[in-house]
């Protein structure tokens, strides 16, 4: 790749050419040696700009959901809970880079290349159940946020339910979902990353408004034993941004300085989940919502704040589904040129692209708002935590001949295994026998209560 070319256009490409890798079926490749010398573009990026790919990867929507869960595991539990897994996930990452410093490729190469053809399969499942699981979470936040500020302008008249308002903006998210280059989705990114630094920015200012008006929130728990399950699974969902690791890598001028770059970006993305789950949970105590954008009071600012929001997770979902959908639709047809040359089967594919959207606001109309939070935690427990936590420890213990090393790569595969397990009970269990309101719990808010 060519010096002149910005290091977000050089993270687009490889982004693209890695999922394409990791979608396509390599059954002519017979050893670990010929994924090697695939060829990756030579990076140019510093670590500066690493960082702040980084970042961005990271600090998404997802943060939004932290001070909801901070009441499902109580104020002190879960700050602690969120320095452990955020201290887990930067040494599983750093494991991760290790095994793909070693053999190259993308994640799903590293897995057939260390493992074997079927834990690349797998990989490329997990990696669709995430990524399906993260928009169909985003639908149901965009639609409760549409129907709050239809219902502010209306005068709570809104005609239909917010979660109707899902089907009604499948007609901008699926043609963003039959674009194949995913960089002509650039200006959609940029567009998103500004909507939702304006959106946390204007979080931040409410709450901290809402503390120094009114005080702590109501019902504020230091520990809450009952549910912490299903704060640690929307804790590791909101690390969303583990598949852009290895593109960052590959990105790199020195890609030896990555280690460095990924410490000191997990240690600021912690303090950002922390700050945001405690401010906002303090703020609110036991009426804050499963997405605090859904606590802001009436008013133009909210109102824009909701919108700009809703927008932003539009945006942003065909970047999120991008994967899954070249998995899906390059394990259906085979070839990767018919639709270029047929018309006939280029519709097919947007077809299935659609039906995969589809498939996401199917999940979110069923779920809806009221269950929001505990679906964002099933979908960190199901889909993120095998690629946080036991993929990246199976690779570094394929490298690596120190016993202990070793050691510490089974007790991450162990730990990855028995907290993923352990979370999908909890998780199912709370849907099956949701826990009663505790007495004296307050409401949570009614916009139209005015």
């Amino acid at each position: 790749m060519s010096q002149e070319k910005t290091y977000i256009e050089e993270i687009k490409y490889t982004t693209q050419a890695h999922v394409e890798d990791s979608a396509t079926s390599i059954h002519a490749k017979s050893s670990c040696e010929e994924i090697q010398i695939e060829h990756v573009p030579e990076g140019t990026a510093s670590p500066g700009k690493a960082l702040f790919m980084l970042l961005k990867a990271f600090i998404g929507t997802g943060v939004i959901f932290l001070p909801g869960s901070f009441a499902k595991g109580g104020l002190v539990l879960s700050i602690i809970l969120m320095v452990l897994i955020a201290s887990i996930c930067l040494f599983s990452f750093q494991r991760l880079v290790k095994a793909q410093r070693q053999v190259g490729g993308s994640y799903g190469q590293v897995a057939q290349c260390l493992l074997n053809r079927w834990a690349r399969y797998m990989i490329q499942f997990f990696l669709c159940i995430s990524q399906m699981g993260f928009v169909a979470s985003y639908m149901i936040f965009i639609s409760e946020n549409v129907g709050l500020v239809v219902s502010t302008l209306t005068n709570c008249n809104s005609p239909f339910e917010s979660k109707y308002f899902i089907w009604i903006f499948l007609i901008i998210i699926v043609p963003l979902c039959w674009v194949r280059r995913i960089g002509r989705l650039g200006y959609c990114a940029i567009v998103a990353d500004v909507f939702i630094l304006f959106g946390l920015i204007c979080v931040l200012y409410y709450s901290s408004d809402q503390i120094h008006q009114h005080g702590m929130g109501p019902n504020i728990k230091m520990v809450n034993g009952d549910t912490f399950a299903l704060m640690i699974g929307t804790a590791v969902f909101s690390f969303e941004g583990i598949g852009m690791v290895v593109p960052i890598i590959e990105g790199m001028k020195d890609p030896n300085k990555f280690p460095r770059v990924l410490t000191i970006g997990m240690i600021i993305c912690t303090v950002v989940f922390t700050m945001v789950g405690t401010i906002g949970y303090i703020a609110y105590g036991d009426t804050i919502q499963a997405s605090i954008v859904a606590n802001l009071p009436r008013g133009p600012l909210s109102i824009t704040v909701q919108l700009v929001y809703a927008i932003a997770m539009i945006l942003t979902s065909p970047f999120m589904l991008y994967p899954a959908l070249v998995i899906i639709e390059q394990s259906i047809f085979k070839s990767h040129h018919r639709g270029k040359i047929s018309l006939k089967w280029k519709w097919l594919k947007n077809l299935t692209r659609s039906m995969v959207a589809v498939v996401c606001a199917a999940v979110s109309f069923g779920v809806g708002a009221d269950g929001l939070d505990k679906f964002v935690a099933l979908v960190g427990s199901v889909g993120a935590m095998p690629l946080c936590f036991i993929f990246p420890g199976l690779f570094h213990y394929k490298i690596t001949t120190s016993k202990t090393q070793r050691a510490l790569d089974c007790i991450l595969i162990l730990w990855g295994v028995a907290i993923m397990i352990y979370t999908i009970y909890v998780n199912i269990n709370s849907w099956v026998n949701p826990l009663p309101p505790a007495t004296g719990a307050s409401e949570p808010i009614d916009t139209c209560a005015f």
